[in-house]
């Protein structure tokens, strides 16, 4: 894959992304869909944002796979596998987005979508010959991406909670899985992350904070989805497995933890492990703080980090692998306790994430 393959479908996606945005920002404006109709948010802003970074991609890669990008086996399974999981999860996403899905409904077609990559990408894999495995461990490689997909687009939805967050963590993430791409000479994760990349930055002009524009939960599962796949397409070669699963858990660090944090805490805490609250890290954050903007340099900050120790794990240097593990488990430790004993008056909440266009009857923390 020559540079042009790389250059191509970065400025690509971001020139449209820079034209689609503002067209959906129009479109919700003239169809009157500025408001999310689940009350997360008081604030009458486009939350179709999804849509535009989503064309962006898609135009940019068909056009990095028809010119671009070497033919091989590995795009002949990646392709239809991409298409039918991208176009479902994006039904499924811009549907939440105009009516608001029931949580139960959102999480079996997340479940759906996973296992369709699993099973129908691992099948794939196994008959052109790019993977050799046996029927048992095929059914524990089907359960394990089954597992990594839907934990990573449910951590792209979770970590979608303020202005500019998810968008930033994403552009970061794009940024090492090229660099990735390039180190193990993978033209597919090189143009797939290109893409991303060049999308996010140009929505990212419009999402910084103060918003114009959200992405939506199209948006932040097809992102979730996205990195899913560009992580698992970097275990192709078979080699160095372990260290690239570590590494794309330290590049989607952030996310990841915030996950992990929202199903512990509500554990300890005794509440419905699907319940809505406004303890997310950008929301503990947000209350010291006090700026969604410093809580976006903040985690932006500490994504980049995770994102370099990352990539030099993948490399195989031990070092930054152990940095990155003690990285993760030490805010996992603080920022549980913070939120398992946080105490803010009501008040004070209210003021803060209501400044900040959260709708009141939403927000859920312990009282003084």
């Amino acid at each position: 894959m020559t540079s042009t393959g790389f250059v191509v479908p970065l400025v690509l996606s971001f020139v449209l992304g820079l034209v689609f945005t503002p067209l959906a920002i129009g479109i919700a404006v003239r169809w009157k869909i500025c408001e999310k109709p689940n009350g997360r948010t008081s604030r009458e802003i486009a939350h179709i944002g999804g849509a535009a970074m989503i064309a962006a991609i898609l135009f940019a890669l068909i056009t990095a796979f028809l010119f671009y990008i070497p033919q091989s086996p590995l795009n002949r399974v990646f392709l239809p596998v991409f298409i039918a999981s991208g176009f479902i999860i994006f039904l499924l996403g811009i549907i939440d987005d105009l009516r608001s899905l029931h949580y139960l409904y959102k999480l079996f077609f997340q479940i759906s979508v996973s296992i369709f990559i699993a099973a129908c990408g691992t099948g794939l894999l196994n008959h052109f010959g790019l993977i050799e495995i046996s029927l048992p461990l095929m059914f524990v490689s089907v359960a394990a991406v089954s597992i990594w997909m839907l934990v990573v687009t449910t951590s792209f939805n979770l970590i979608d909670g303020i202005d500019g967050l998810a968008s930033g963590i994403a552009l970061i993430a794009s940024a090492a899985f090229i660099l990735t791409g390039y180190i193990f000479d993978l033209p597919i994760v090189i143009a797939l992350s290109a893409a991303v990349f060049g999308a996010v930055l140009a929505f990212l002009r419009y999402n910084f904070p103060p918003a114009k524009i959200f992405m939506g939960d199209s948006g932040s599962l097809f992102l979730g989805l996205m990195f899913g796949l560009i992580s698992l397409l970097t275990l192709i070669s078979g080699r160095e497995i372990f260290l690239k699963i570590v590494g794309s858990v330290f590049i989607l660090g952030i996310p990841l933890l915030d996950t992990v944090l929202a199903f512990l805490r509500r554990i300890i805490m005794g509440r419905p492990l699907f319940e809505a609250d406004h303890l997310h890290l950008h929301h503990i954050y947000l209350y010291r703080f006090g700026s969604m903007r410093k809580v976006d340099y903040f985690l932006w900050s500490i994504s980049i980090l995770f994102a370099l120790l990352g990539v030099l794990t993948m490399k195989g240097n031990l070092s930054a692998m152990a940095a990155g593990a003690v990285m993760e488990f030490a805010i996992l430790a603080v920022a549980l306790r913070e939120m398992v004993n946080l105490r803010i008056p009501e008040e004070k909440a209210e003021e803060i994430l209501g400044g900040y266009g959260v709708a009141r009857s939403r927000i859920v923390v312990h009282k003084d």
